[in-house]
C-alpha cells in the first residue's frame, strides 16, 4: 500500500525513532490486514473493533492498545483526515521512572572496561540524550562544550552540553577514531553502533556495578532530568535539554523528585522514625 509507504518517509522526515517507525508500520499493517478496507473507507466502528479484537483475543493491556491507537492516529493526521479522532481509551496509570541514586551512578560511571563504554555511559547521564540520538551523532556535532542534536524525535533540533570532564573523555576516544569515520560512537567493525549494542552494554555495566533496578539507556536520560531538578534546575530549561514538545511531559519529574524527598524525610526525621 502506497499510503503505507508515505507514512513511514513521513514519520522518518518528522523525526520519529526507527524503532517507532518500525512498531508504527507494523501496526498499520496488521491493521488495514484485518479491516480489508482501503484507508479511506475506514469507518471509527472499524477502529474500534480492532481495538475489541487486541484486547479480548490478544489480551494486550490498556497501555499496550495506547500504542496501537496512537499508530492509527498518526497514521492518518499524516493523511490530513481526522479518522480516529473520536476514539478515546481510559487514562493510563503513569507509573514514575526509575532513576538512579547518586551512588549508583557513580557506580555504574566506574563500571567501563574500556573508553568506548565509558564515553557511552557519561554521555547518557551528562547530556539526557535519547539512545537513538546518541547513535545518530557524529563527530562535527561537538563543538567544546555543545553537542548539536540534529532531527531529534518530532524533528526539533537542539543543543545540549557536556561538563569539561566528560569532553575530555570524548576527545580522548576520538583521538583513537580513524580520520574518516563520520559516526561518533562506532561498534567493533567500524560501523555505527545500534541502539540495540547500546541497550546492551548498559545492561551489562548495570549488571557488574550490582544495581538492582531494571536499568535501560532511557535510565540514564531520567537520572540526568531528576538530578538537575533535584539540584536546584528551572523545570523549563530541562524540558529544552530533554528536547520535550510540552511542558506536561517534563513534569513527572517533579513527581519523582517529591517522591525522593518524601523518602528522604521518612528516613531522615526523627518523628518519621520511632520518635524522639
Amino acid at each position: 500500500m502506497k499510503a503505507i509507504e508515505d507514512f513511514v518517509m513521513d514519520m522518518s522526515l518528522m523525526g520519529y525513532s526507527e524503532n517507532t517507525i518500525k512498531n508504527y508500520k507494523n501496526t498499520i499493517e496488521n491493521f488495514f490486514k484485518y479491516i480489508n478496507k482501503k484507508y479511506k473507507k475506514v469507518k471509527d466502528e472499524d477502529i474500534k473493533k480492532y481495538m475489541f479484537k487486541l484486547q479480548k483475543e490478544k489480551n494486550l493491556s490498556l497501555k499496550s492498545l495506547y500504542r496501537h491507537l496512537s499508530a492509527i492516529k498518526c497514521f492518518y493526521s499524516t493523511r490530513k483526515m481526522k479518522t480516529a479522532d473520536s476514539i478515546k481509551l481510559p487514562k493510563v496509570s503513569k507509573n514514575l521512572p526509575v532513576f538512579l541514586n547518586y551512588g549508583e551512578i557513580k557506580a555504574l560511571l566506574n563500571s567501563s572496561e574500556n573508553l568506548r563504554d565509558g564515553v557511552i555511559i557519561q554521555l547518557l547521564y551528562a547530556t539526557g540524550l535519547r539512545v537513538s540520538e546518541l547513535c545518530n551523532l557524529n563527530i562535527k556535532d561537538i563543538e567544546e562544550d555543545k553537542i548539536f542534536v540534529h532531527l531529534g524525535k518530532g524533528a526539533k533540533d537542539r543543543v545540549v552540553f557536556i561538563d569539561e570532564n566528560t569532553r575530555k573523555l570524548v576527545e580522548r576516544y576520538i583521538k583513537t577514531r580513524k580520520k574518516n569515520e563520520e559516526a561518533l560512537i562506532i561498534n567493533r567493525d567500524g560501523e555505527r553502533i545500534s541502539q540495540r549494542s547500546i541497550q546492551n552494554i548498559i545492561r551489562k555495566y548495570a549488571k557488574k556495578a550490582k544495581i538492582n533496578k531494571k536499568i535501560t539507556p532511557h535510565t540514564l536520560r531520567h537520572t540526568f532530568a531528576t538530578h538537575l531538578l533535584q539540584n536546584g534546575a528551572d523545570i523549563v530549561v530541562i524540558k529544552d535539554l530533554l528536547g520535550h514538545s510540552n511542558l506536561s511531559t517534563t513534569q513527572i519529574y517533579t513527581h519523582v523528585t517529591n517522591k525522593y524527598k518524601e523518602e528522604v524525610y521518612k528516613k531522615s526525621h526523627p518523628l518519621s522514625k520511632k520518635g524522639i
